[in-house]
Protein backbone atom coordinates (compact mmCIF):
# COMPACT_ATOMS: atom_id res chain seq x y z
CA UNK A 1 0.00 0.00 0.00
CA UNK A 2 1.45 3.84 -0.75
CA UNK A 3 1.95 6.81 1.73
CA UNK A 4 -1.24 8.52 0.40
CA UNK A 5 -3.47 5.38 0.89
CA UNK A 6 -2.08 4.33 4.47
CA UNK A 7 -2.41 7.86 5.24
CA UNK A 8 -6.17 7.59 4.05
CA UNK A 9 -6.59 4.55 5.58
CA UNK A 10 -6.17 5.99 8.60
CA UNK A 11 -7.93 9.36 8.39
CA UNK A 12 -11.03 6.82 7.64
CA UNK A 13 -10.88 4.37 10.15
CA UNK A 14 -10.51 7.39 13.12
CA UNK A 15 -12.81 10.11 11.08
CA UNK A 16 -16.25 9.15 13.26
CA UNK A 17 -13.78 8.62 16.33
CA UNK A 18 -12.21 12.41 15.75
CA UNK A 19 -15.52 14.17 15.22
CA UNK A 20 -17.36 12.36 17.88
CA UNK A 21 -14.70 13.06 19.91
CA UNK A 22 -14.44 16.67 18.42
CA UNK A 23 -17.98 17.84 19.26
CA UNK A 24 -18.23 16.95 22.71
CA UNK A 25 -14.73 18.01 23.88
CA UNK A 26 -16.62 20.76 26.04
CA UNK A 27 -19.01 18.89 27.45
CA UNK A 28 -16.10 16.10 28.49
CA UNK A 29 -13.67 19.31 29.70
CA UNK A 30 -16.83 20.64 31.53
CA UNK A 31 -17.60 17.35 33.40
CA UNK A 32 -14.26 17.81 35.03
CA UNK A 33 -14.74 21.34 36.49
CA UNK A 34 -11.77 23.07 37.07
CA UNK A 35 -9.31 20.09 38.01
CA UNK A 36 -6.06 19.19 36.84
CA UNK A 37 -7.56 16.25 34.70
CA UNK A 38 -9.73 19.19 33.24
CA UNK A 39 -6.93 20.87 32.09
CA UNK A 40 -4.98 17.55 31.06
CA UNK A 41 -7.87 16.52 29.03
CA UNK A 42 -8.05 20.06 26.98
CA UNK A 43 -4.23 19.63 26.74
CA UNK A 44 -4.83 16.29 25.12
CA UNK A 45 -7.36 17.10 22.84
CA UNK A 46 -5.92 20.11 21.40
CA UNK A 47 -2.85 18.09 20.70
CA UNK A 48 -5.01 15.17 18.62
CA UNK A 49 -7.20 18.46 17.11
CA UNK A 50 -3.44 19.31 15.80
CA UNK A 51 -2.37 16.04 14.55
CA UNK A 52 -5.57 14.88 13.02
CA UNK A 53 -5.13 18.53 11.20
CA UNK A 54 -1.86 18.03 10.23
CA UNK A 55 -2.41 14.69 8.66
CA UNK A 56 -5.03 15.92 6.89
CA UNK A 57 -3.15 18.24 5.39
CA UNK A 58 -0.59 15.90 4.79
CA UNK A 59 -3.21 13.61 2.50
CA UNK A 60 -4.08 16.72 0.63
CA UNK A 61 -0.69 17.93 0.24
CA UNK A 62 0.64 14.03 -1.28
CA UNK A 63 -2.87 14.16 -3.35
CA UNK A 64 -1.96 17.50 -4.36
CA UNK A 65 1.42 16.19 -5.84
CA UNK A 66 0.05 13.04 -7.41
CA UNK A 67 -2.10 15.37 -9.54
CA UNK A 68 -0.21 17.83 -10.03
CA UNK A 69 2.89 15.16 -11.72
CA UNK A 70 0.30 13.14 -13.34
CA UNK A 71 0.74 15.20 -16.66
CA UNK A 72 4.99 14.98 -16.60
CA UNK A 73 4.33 11.44 -15.85
CA UNK A 74 1.87 10.61 -18.50
CA UNK A 75 4.19 12.49 -21.16
CA UNK A 76 6.85 10.10 -20.06
CA UNK A 77 4.83 7.22 -20.71
CA UNK A 78 3.75 8.34 -24.10
CA UNK A 79 7.23 9.01 -25.14
CA UNK A 80 8.35 5.76 -24.08
CA UNK A 81 5.57 4.19 -26.39
CA UNK A 82 6.47 5.68 -28.88
CA UNK A 83 9.82 5.18 -28.67
CA UNK A 84 8.66 1.33 -28.49
CA UNK A 85 6.99 1.73 -31.62
CA UNK A 86 9.89 3.47 -33.43
CA UNK A 87 12.20 0.60 -31.96
CA UNK A 88 9.69 -1.98 -33.72
CA UNK A 89 10.09 0.04 -37.16
CA UNK A 90 13.97 -0.73 -37.30
CA UNK A 91 13.92 -4.20 -36.52
CA UNK A 92 11.66 -4.28 -39.59
CA UNK A 93 13.68 -2.13 -41.35
CA UNK A 94 16.95 -4.48 -40.26
CA UNK A 95 15.13 -7.77 -40.88
CA UNK A 96 14.17 -6.67 -44.10
CA UNK A 97 18.09 -6.48 -45.22
CA UNK A 98 18.74 -9.58 -44.36
CA UNK A 99 20.14 -12.48 -45.65
CA UNK A 100 23.36 -11.63 -46.86
CA UNK A 101 23.40 -10.10 -50.48
CA UNK A 102 25.20 -12.61 -53.39
CA UNK A 103 26.83 -9.86 -54.95
CA UNK A 104 29.28 -6.98 -54.36
CA UNK A 105 26.42 -4.25 -55.17
CA UNK A 106 23.91 -5.48 -53.56
CA UNK A 107 26.36 -6.08 -50.44
CA UNK A 108 27.56 -2.58 -50.88
CA UNK A 109 24.04 -1.36 -50.91
CA UNK A 110 23.08 -3.20 -47.57
CA UNK A 111 26.22 -1.46 -45.72
CA UNK A 112 25.00 1.75 -46.78
CA UNK A 113 21.69 1.04 -45.49
CA UNK A 114 23.39 -0.96 -42.06
CA UNK A 115 25.66 2.96 -41.69
CA UNK A 116 22.15 5.14 -42.04
CA UNK A 117 20.53 2.49 -39.62
CA UNK A 118 23.39 2.77 -37.09
CA UNK A 119 23.65 6.67 -37.48
CA UNK A 120 20.02 7.04 -36.20
CA UNK A 121 20.92 4.79 -33.40
CA UNK A 122 23.55 7.17 -32.49
CA UNK A 123 21.65 10.53 -33.13
CA UNK A 124 18.14 8.62 -30.53
CA UNK A 125 20.84 7.52 -28.64
CA UNK A 126 20.55 10.44 -26.25
CA UNK A 127 17.20 10.76 -26.16
CA UNK A 128 16.60 6.98 -25.36
CA UNK A 129 19.19 6.97 -22.07
CA UNK A 130 17.58 10.63 -20.59
CA UNK A 131 13.51 9.20 -21.26
CA UNK A 132 14.80 5.80 -19.17
CA UNK A 133 16.78 8.22 -16.94
CA UNK A 134 13.40 9.51 -15.90
CA UNK A 135 11.96 6.50 -15.73
CA UNK A 136 14.13 5.23 -13.34
CA UNK A 137 13.89 8.34 -11.23
CA UNK A 138 10.51 8.44 -11.12
CA UNK A 139 9.96 4.21 -10.17
CA UNK A 140 13.02 4.96 -7.46
CA UNK A 141 9.80 6.92 -5.56
CA UNK A 142 7.19 4.35 -6.50
CA UNK A 143 6.44 1.41 -3.93
CA UNK A 144 7.52 -2.20 -4.95
CA UNK A 145 4.90 -3.42 -7.15
CA UNK A 146 2.27 -5.87 -5.77
CA UNK A 147 -1.30 -7.67 -5.94
CA UNK A 148 -4.15 -5.05 -6.83
CA UNK A 149 -6.43 -4.73 -3.93
CA UNK A 150 -10.13 -4.94 -4.36
CA UNK A 151 -11.38 -1.44 -4.35
CA UNK A 152 -13.69 -2.05 -1.74
CA UNK A 153 -17.49 -0.22 -1.65
CA UNK A 154 -16.61 1.30 -4.91
CA UNK A 155 -19.12 1.11 -8.17
CA UNK A 156 -17.07 -0.52 -11.26
CA UNK A 157 -16.90 2.57 -12.89
CA UNK A 158 -16.24 4.90 -10.06
CA UNK A 159 -13.35 7.61 -11.18
CA UNK A 160 -10.06 6.27 -10.00
CA UNK A 161 -8.13 8.37 -7.30
CA UNK A 162 -5.10 10.41 -7.69
CA UNK A 163 -3.09 7.74 -5.88
CA UNK A 164 -4.96 4.91 -8.31
CA UNK A 165 -4.17 6.81 -11.28
CA UNK A 166 -0.71 7.56 -10.01
CA UNK A 167 -0.20 3.65 -9.60
CA UNK A 168 -1.36 3.00 -12.86
CA UNK A 169 0.83 4.84 -14.85
CA UNK A 170 3.90 3.73 -12.61
CA UNK A 171 3.01 0.05 -13.34
CA UNK A 172 2.78 1.31 -17.11
CA UNK A 173 6.14 3.15 -16.92
CA UNK A 174 7.36 0.22 -15.59
CA UNK A 175 6.77 -2.20 -18.25
CA UNK A 176 7.37 0.28 -20.97
CA UNK A 177 10.64 0.87 -19.72
CA UNK A 178 11.87 -2.15 -19.21
CA UNK A 179 10.70 -3.38 -22.96
CA UNK A 180 12.55 0.00 -24.43
CA UNK A 181 15.54 -1.09 -22.60
CA UNK A 182 15.88 -4.11 -23.30
CA UNK A 183 14.78 -3.53 -26.82
CA UNK A 184 17.08 -0.85 -27.52
CA UNK A 185 20.26 -3.12 -26.21
CA UNK A 186 19.05 -6.31 -28.45
CA UNK A 187 19.05 -3.93 -31.56
CA UNK A 188 22.26 -2.25 -31.00
CA UNK A 189 23.68 -5.47 -30.55
CA UNK A 190 22.19 -6.74 -33.70
CA UNK A 191 22.84 -3.69 -35.71
CA UNK A 192 26.35 -4.24 -34.69
CA UNK A 193 26.84 -7.49 -35.47
CA UNK A 194 25.16 -7.24 -38.54
CA UNK A 195 27.49 -4.56 -39.76
CA UNK A 196 30.40 -6.64 -38.57
CA UNK A 197 29.27 -9.65 -40.75
CA UNK A 198 28.49 -7.43 -43.70
CA UNK A 199 32.67 -6.28 -43.56
CA UNK A 200 33.71 -9.99 -43.07
CA UNK A 201 31.89 -10.85 -46.24
CA UNK A 202 32.46 -7.57 -48.19
CA UNK A 203 36.49 -8.17 -47.75
CA UNK A 204 36.31 -11.81 -49.14
CA UNK A 205 33.74 -10.74 -51.63
CA UNK A 206 36.51 -8.27 -52.78
CA UNK A 207 39.67 -11.23 -52.68
CA UNK A 208 37.56 -13.30 -54.95
CA UNK A 209 36.50 -10.99 -57.53
CA UNK A 210 39.98 -9.87 -57.58
CA UNK A 211 41.31 -13.61 -57.67
CA UNK A 212 39.12 -14.03 -60.55
CA UNK A 213 39.77 -10.66 -62.47
CA UNK A 214 43.47 -11.34 -62.25
CA UNK A 215 42.71 -15.32 -63.54
CA UNK A 216 40.36 -14.04 -66.41
CA UNK A 217 43.46 -12.06 -67.59
CA UNK A 218 45.71 -14.59 -67.53
CA UNK A 219 43.97 -17.24 -68.84
CA UNK A 220 42.85 -15.01 -71.67
CA UNK A 221 46.09 -13.96 -72.03
CA UNK A 222 46.98 -17.54 -72.90
CA UNK A 223 44.50 -18.19 -75.01
CA UNK A 224 44.90 -15.43 -77.24
CA UNK A 225 48.52 -17.38 -77.61
CA UNK A 226 46.94 -20.39 -78.53
CA UNK A 227 44.66 -19.23 -81.33
CA UNK A 228 47.87 -18.29 -83.12
CA UNK A 229 48.65 -21.62 -83.48
CA UNK A 230 48.04 -23.56 -86.39
CA UNK A 231 46.16 -26.77 -85.89
CA UNK A 232 48.74 -29.48 -85.79
CA UNK A 233 47.75 -31.45 -89.25
CA UNK A 234 48.77 -28.24 -91.07
CA UNK A 235 52.29 -27.95 -89.79
CA UNK A 236 55.15 -28.30 -91.66
CA UNK A 237 57.69 -31.13 -90.89
CA UNK A 238 60.28 -27.98 -90.32
CA UNK A 239 57.85 -25.76 -88.23
CA UNK A 240 57.15 -28.62 -85.83
CA UNK A 241 60.07 -28.33 -83.41
CA UNK A 242 59.04 -24.76 -83.43
CA UNK A 243 55.53 -25.73 -82.28
CA UNK A 244 56.67 -28.02 -79.86
CA UNK A 245 58.82 -25.60 -78.18
CA UNK A 246 56.05 -22.90 -77.94
CA UNK A 247 53.53 -25.27 -76.32
CA UNK A 248 56.44 -26.06 -73.85
CA UNK A 249 56.95 -22.69 -72.95
CA UNK A 250 53.07 -21.72 -72.58
CA UNK A 251 53.26 -24.86 -70.16
CA UNK A 252 55.74 -23.17 -68.33
CA UNK A 253 53.93 -20.24 -68.26
CA UNK A 254 50.76 -21.19 -67.11
CA UNK A 255 51.85 -23.37 -64.21
CA UNK A 256 51.60 -20.33 -61.16
CA UNK A 257 47.98 -20.35 -62.43
CA UNK A 258 47.54 -22.96 -60.50
CA UNK A 259 48.13 -21.66 -57.71
CA UNK A 260 45.47 -18.78 -58.91
CA UNK A 261 42.69 -21.15 -59.34
CA UNK A 262 43.42 -22.96 -56.36
CA UNK A 263 43.48 -20.06 -54.56
CA UNK A 264 40.22 -18.50 -56.11
CA UNK A 265 38.41 -21.89 -55.43
CA UNK A 266 39.63 -21.50 -51.57
CA UNK A 267 38.34 -17.79 -51.12
CA UNK A 268 34.62 -18.83 -52.76
CA UNK A 269 34.68 -21.32 -50.19
CA UNK A 270 35.42 -19.19 -47.23
CA UNK A 271 32.34 -17.48 -47.85
CA UNK A 272 30.09 -20.39 -46.96
CA UNK A 273 30.72 -20.52 -43.35
CA UNK A 274 29.73 -16.73 -43.64
CA UNK A 275 25.91 -17.16 -44.58
CA UNK A 276 26.63 -16.03 -48.37
CA UNK A 277 25.48 -17.39 -51.47
CA UNK A 278 27.28 -16.14 -54.13
CA UNK A 279 24.98 -15.09 -57.41
CA UNK A 280 24.30 -17.21 -60.07
CA UNK A 281 26.56 -14.64 -62.29
CA UNK A 282 29.40 -14.95 -60.10
CA UNK A 283 28.81 -18.77 -59.83
CA UNK A 284 28.60 -18.78 -63.57
CA UNK A 285 32.12 -17.23 -64.05
CA UNK A 286 33.92 -19.19 -61.01
CA UNK A 287 32.26 -22.31 -63.12
CA UNK A 288 33.66 -20.60 -66.43
CA UNK A 289 37.18 -20.06 -65.11
CA UNK A 290 37.51 -23.47 -63.92
CA UNK A 291 36.75 -25.26 -66.84
CA UNK A 292 38.87 -23.09 -68.76
CA UNK A 293 41.59 -23.61 -66.61
CA UNK A 294 41.26 -26.82 -67.37
CA UNK A 295 41.01 -26.98 -71.05
CA UNK A 296 44.43 -25.03 -70.97
CA UNK A 297 46.63 -27.11 -68.81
Amino acid sequence: MSPIQDIQTEIDAHNDIFKNVDGNRSKMVKSLGSTDEASFLQQRLDDMNQRWGELKAKSANIRAHLEANAERWNRLLALLEELGRWLCLKDEELNKQMPIAGDLASLLQQQVHCAALQKELNEREQLVSSTLDQARLFLADQPIEGPEEPRRNLQPKTELTAEERAQRVAKAIRKQAAEVSEHWERLRANVVSWQEQLERVLDKLRELEGAMDRLELRLSEAQDVQTTWQPVGDLLIDSLQDHIDKTIALKEEIVPLKNEVRAMNELSGQLVPLDMQLSSITTRHLDDLNMRWKLLE
